[in-house]
C-alpha cells in the first residue's frame, strides 16, 4: 500500500486533457464485487497479483478472468440488478498491451500516465502488481505516471474502487443524493513530453472600455508547467491568439507563471451569445517545440457591486436550473457518453435557462465545455454538504484539496459564474477554520470568479434571513445562494403570499426551491405529493421572488427525479420526486410553468 501520511487524500496529480491526444480504455472491464475488503476482511492473495487458479500449486479464490463483465465510464449500481445497492470495494481488471505508438514514445523517452476522469469516492491504482498511486478525492481527474520499466508488451491494470460512505469523507455518511459507485468516467492513457505543460487556463477578464462593437479588456493567462528534473535550460513560452494577432514569449525560469494580457480588443463571451477564441501555448527548448496544447477562451467579467451580480457591468438576473449528474432513463445511473449529457442540458435549455447549478459536486468537464459552447453560466460546486467532521485531518486534507482541484479544472472555461464550497453545512467545530481556508485558497487560484455556497435560513416572521445566522463561512463568500423549501416544509403554502426574503449586503439568489410531485398522480392544490400541489406552490414561490426587487435570480430544485436512498416513502420509492420532468424526461406541469416565467424580463 501507499506509504503516504495519514492526513493525506491523494497523491494522484491534475493532468489537463485540452486537445491532447490520448488513449482511451473505455469499454467491457473485468469487475468484481467485494464485500469482505469493504469491511477490512484480508484475501489470502491479492487480486492485483493477477494469478491464474489454473497455474497455481496452491488454491487461489478469484480468477481475474471470471469476473463479471461491465462498462466503463459508468457506475456499477445500474449495470446488474445485484449490484444497485452495493457500496463496497469494486475491483476492475484489464489486460492491455502497449501500443507500437506508446512504445516508440517510451524509446525516446517520453512519459506516460494513466488518467482517470472521475471515480467515487477512494481509488488504488495497481500496474503489473505495482501500486502506481491511490487518491481519496471524489468526482475529480487524477493522473498517475507509470515507470516506462515497469511497461511491459501486455500489461495488467488493476484498481479497485472504494464506494463506501464514511464520517471522514466528503460527501458524509448522510446525503440525499445516490452514491453511484465505480470509475463513473472515462479512463485513458496519455503519452507526454519529458518536459511538458500540464495546465493552462485564460481568467480575470478586466473590461477597459468599448470600441464600437469590440471591447478592449485585460485578462490573465496562467500555467503550469512539468519536468523530471525541474530544469529549464534554454525553454521558452509561447502564447498565441491567432483571431486577436495576439503573440507573447516568455523564458522559462520556474514551473509555474502567468501571462499578462493587455488592452485586448474582443467580442465579448456573454450568456445566450457564446464567443470563443483559439488559443495556443506551445513550450520550446532551444527553439524547437517540445509541447503545444489548444484550448477555446471566452471574455467574461463578474462583479458583485453591493447587493446587484453583473456579468460584463450589466446587471444580470440568474434564470436557473439544478441538476444532478445523473442521467436519463428508468434506471437512473452517470452519463456514460457525451450524448447522456447533451440530452439533459439540451431538456435544461428548453425551459429558457441562462444558468446552470451543477450540484453537489464536481462533474465531467464536458458538461463545461458544452456550456462554454451554449452560452450558459456555471455555478460548480465540492461535496461538502450537511454532517461534516471539520477537525478530522483527513477530512480537511480532501476539502482543500478538492477546492483547489474543482478550480484547477473549471476556471479556465468561460462559463463560470461562481465557485461553491458548501450546501447547507451546518455550525460544527473547525467549520469556520477549514472552510475558510479552502474559501482563500481558491480566490488565489481564480481571483475574478466569485466564491459561494448555498446556505439554509429560518423562516421567522414572515421572511427568510440568511445573515441572521451566524454561518462562520458567510464572511468569504461574495454571492450567496439561498435554500429555502416555502410550501413544501415552512411555511405552508397557505402562508407564502405574505412571505418575503431578505437580501442582506451580498447578491442572493434562491439556489433551490420547489416540491415534490409524483408522475400521474393529482389531487387539491393544498395538499402535497401530488403535481396540481406542486404547482401551486410553485406559483406562490416565483410570486414570491418577484416582490423581491433585489433578488439576483433563482433556481428550481430539480430539473429532474433523481435516485436517493434517503426517500423510501410510498410516493418516492427511492427517487427525489422534485423533478420538473420525471426520471426518463417525462415533462411535469411545473415545466411549461418554469418557461412561461423565464420568458418574463426581469
Amino acid at each position: 500500500m501507499s506509504s503516504k501520511k495519514v492526513n493525506e487524500c491523494c497523491d494522484a496529480g491534475y493532468l489537463q486533457l485540452n486537445d491532447r491526444a490520448s488513449r482511451l480504455l473505455d469499454g467491457e472491464w473485468g469487475f468484481f464485487a467485494d464485500n469482505m475488503g469493504a469491511f477490512g476482511l484480508k484475501r489470502s492473495r491479492n487480486v492485483f497479483e493477477g494469478l491464474k487458479p489454473e497455474e497455481e500449486d496452491r488454491a487461489i479464490e478469484y480468477d481475474i478472468d471470471g469476473f463479471d463483465r461491465i462498462s466503463v465510464p459508468g457506475d456499477w449500481n445500474t449495470q446488474k440488478e445485484e449490484f444497485l445497492l452495493f457500496e463496497g470495494f469494486g475491483w476492475y481488471a484489464r489486460k492491455l498491451a502497449i501500443s507500437s505508438v506508446e512504445k516508440e514514445a517510451l524509446l525516446r523517452g517520453q512519459r506516460l500516465f494513466l488518467r482517470l476522469d472521475g471515480v467515487n469516492y477512494a481509488v488504488d491504482v495497481w500496474w503489473n502488481g505495482q501500486q502506481i498511486g491511490s487518491a481519496e478525492l471524489p468526482f475529480l481527474p487524477l493522473s498517475f505516471e507509470i515507470d516506462s520499466e515497469q511497461v511491459q508488451d501486455e500489461n495488467l491494470l488493476v484498481i479497485r474502487v472504494d464506494a463506501r460512505r464514511a464520517e471522514h469523507r466528503i460527501p458524509s455518511e448522510r446525503y440525499d443524493w445516490f452514491n453511484y459507485g465505480g470509475l463513473i468516467r472515462s479512463v485513458r492513457l496519455m503519452t507526454m513530453p519529458g518536459r511538458f505543460i500540464a495546465s493552462a487556463a485564460y481568467h480575470s477578464t478586466q473590461i477597459l472600455r468599448g470600441e464600437g462593437e469590440l471591447t478592449v479588456v485585460n485578462g490573465q493567462y496562467a500555467y503550469e508547467l512539468q519536468a523530471s528534473d525541474r530544469k529549464w535550460p534554454g525553454h521558452t513560452l509561447t502564447l498565441e491568439i491567432p483571431e486577436l494577432d495576439y503573440q507573447q514569449s516568455i523564458s522559462v525560469e520556474q514551473a509555474s507563471g502567468t501571462f499578462d494580457l493587455s488592452e485586448l480588443a474582443v467580442e465579448l463571451w456573454q450568456p445566450g451569445k457564446a464567443r470563443l477564441y483559439a488559443a495556443r501555448m506551445s513550450l520550446r527548448q532551444d527553439g524547437q517545440t517540445v509541447d503545444q496544447i489548444e484550448q477555446e477562451i471566452g471574455f467574461k467579467q463578474i462583479e458583485c457591486i453591493g447587493t446587484e451580480l453583473r456579468v460584463n457591468q450589466a446587471p444580470f438576473y440568474l434564470k436557473g436550473v439544478a441538476l444532478h449528474e445523473e442521467r436519463l432513463g428508468a434506471e437512473g445511473g452517470k452519463p456514460r457518453n457525451l450524448q447522456d449529457i447533451q440530452d439533459l442540458l439540451d431538456l435544461a435549455q428548453e425551459t429558457g435557462c441562462n444558468f446552470m447549478r451543477l450540484a453537489h459536486y464536481p462533474y465531467d468537464e464536458a458538461w463545461l465545455r458544452e456550456c462554454d459552447r451554449r452560452g450558459l453560466l456555471v455555478w460548480d460546486e465540492i461535496p461538502v454538504y450537511w454532517e461534516v467532521t471539520y477537525n478530522d485531518t483527513r477530512t480537511e486534507s480532501i476539502i482543500r484539496q478538492s477546492a483547489k482541484r474543482m478550480v484547477e479544472l473549471s476556471r479556465g472555461h468561460a462559463c463560470m459564474l461562481c465557485h461553491a464550497l458548501a450546501n447547507e453545512t451546518w455550525e460544527l467545530p473547525g467549520r469556520g477554520r477549514v472552510m475558510g481556508a479552502a474559501f482563500k485558497e481558491i480566490k488565489q487560484l481564480d481571483p475574478s470568479i466569485p466564491a459561494t455556497a448555498a446556505f439554509n435560513a429560518p423562516f421567522q416572521n414572515n421572511q427568510y434571513d440568511v445573515e441572521c445566522v451566524e454561518h462562520s463561512i458567510y464572511e468569504h463568500v461574495d454571492v450567496v445562494g439561498l435554500n429555502e423549501y416555502g410550501g413544501w416544509y415552512n411555511p405552508p403554502v397557505k402562508e407564502l403570499p405574505q412571505a418575503n426574503i431578505v437580501v442582506g449586503s451580498k447578491p442572493l439568489f434562491v439556489t433551490e426551491f420547489g416540491a415534490a410531485g409524483p408522475l400521474g398522480r393529482h389531487g387539491a392544490s393544498d395538499e402535497l405529493w401530488n403535481l396540481d400541489s406542486q404547482k401551486a406552490i410553485y406559483e406562490e414561490q416565483i410570486a414570491m421572488f418577484e416582490r423581491c426587487e433585489k433578488l439576483s435570480g433563482w433556481t428550481p430544485w430539480v430539473l429532474k427525479d433523481f435516485r436517493s436512498t434517503l426517500r423510501a416513502n410510498a410516493f418516492q420509492k427511492g427517487w427525489n420526486r422534485k423533478g420538473l420532468v420525471g426520471p426518463e424526461g417525462e415533462k411535469k406541469p411545473v415545466f411549461e410553468l418554469i418557461q412561461n416565467a423565464f420568458k418574463q424580463e426581469k
